[in-house]
């Protein structure tokens, strides 16, 4: 009631709920689940309610396949034939939301690295879609558990480390863009939590060093929030070559988008004419909002 404009979508995967999709988009059972989307989150016939009773809740849908043809989640189904299916799902998804209103949102959660989205036909789904959030993060993290320490989200790519050609933000949206998706349609991910590692020597401030293992994290070994990691007061630094910043007490390590690196990363955006940034997740922030502060700022306020 307050804002009528803000448009809410419910998103329908992620890391955990990956795993029935590639039999899902089969050719035998896609219009089936398509259908069975658009009636419970669309017309709104949740289980338990009157019929219809949730209509005009959501203004459109987000898939978060985790990931097409690619291994992922433990127990994940994937086949080489989901890189078409993908495709014809996105296909289906908007000639059935069509059917019900054309305005209807259909967006995807995207991949990162170039071993995921290289089996995406990123040429053919981008007309199906609103737009395209890529998940620009988890770059490095807990599965290289003695390091070397690194971002996990760097703008752009550093001279120190391997494969730093490719795994950074700035090689990952010009990859989309060559493979033709359109500028207006690319939102960059933010991470609203950081990655780190602990029993990392004292030298150039603990980046690209050793470690012993992953730091203590809140939800998983190696993450935590962006709030709790502020909380902890240990210097910061920021390293103007890939736009990162991090925090290190001489032997833990936590690299995490600030407000410096979000400044960095809205300028990007406005200067290669991107759609905007998606985040995960807002319950990363501190209590008074300073990440999402840095994006409306950076991308609504005149610099």
């Amino acid at each position: 009631a307050m804002y009528p404009d803000l448009k809410v979508l419910i998103s329908i995967g992620g890391w955990t709920l990956s795993a029935d999709f590639s039999d899902a988009a089969l050719p035998e059972n896609r219009a089936a689940f398509v259908a069975g989307c658009l009636d419970m989150f669309i017309r709104g016939n949740l289980p338990d309610m009157e019929p219809g009773a949730a209509a005009g809740l959501f203004d459109g849908i987000d898939l978060d396949w985790e990931y097409p043809a690619a291994p992922a989640r433990r127990g994940n189904v994937y086949r080489p034939e989901d890189t078409r299916n993908f495709t014809e799902l996105l296909a289906e998804f908007r000639r059935q939301m069509d059917a019900v209103d054309p305005d209807l949102l259909l967006t995807i959660a995207a991949p990162a690295g170039e071993d995921k989205y290289s089996l995406m036909e990123l040429d053919r789904i981008h007309p199906y879609l609103d737009w395209v959030n890529v998940m620009a993060y988890d770059y490095h993290g807990a599965w290289e558990p003695q390091g070397p320490t690194n971002f996990h989200a760097p703008l752009f790519a550093s001279p120190h480390t391997a494969h730093s050609d490719d795994l950074n933000v700035d090689a990952t949206v010009r990859a989309y863009l060559e493979a033709g998706v359109p500028p207006h349609k690319l939102n960059i991910g933010i991470p609203f939590y950081g990655r780190g590692w602990t029993g990392v020597p004292d030298v150039d401030h603990g980046l690209y060093q050793a470690a012993d293992e992953p730091a203590a994290g809140l939800y998983e070994t190696g993450v935590n929030d962006y709030g709790a990691l502020r909380r902890l007061e240990f210097p910061e630094f920021h390293d103007p070559v890939t736009g990162g910043s991090w925090i290190f007490d001489g032997t833990t390590f936590w690299a995490m988008d600030d407000p410096t690196a979000i400044a960095l990363k809205t300028d990007y955006v406005r200067q290669m004419d991107l759609g905007g940034v998606m985040f995960w997740e807002l319950a990363g922030d501190t209590r008074d909002g300073e990440l999402i502060t840095a994006i409306f700022e950076g991308l609504l306020t005149a610099r």
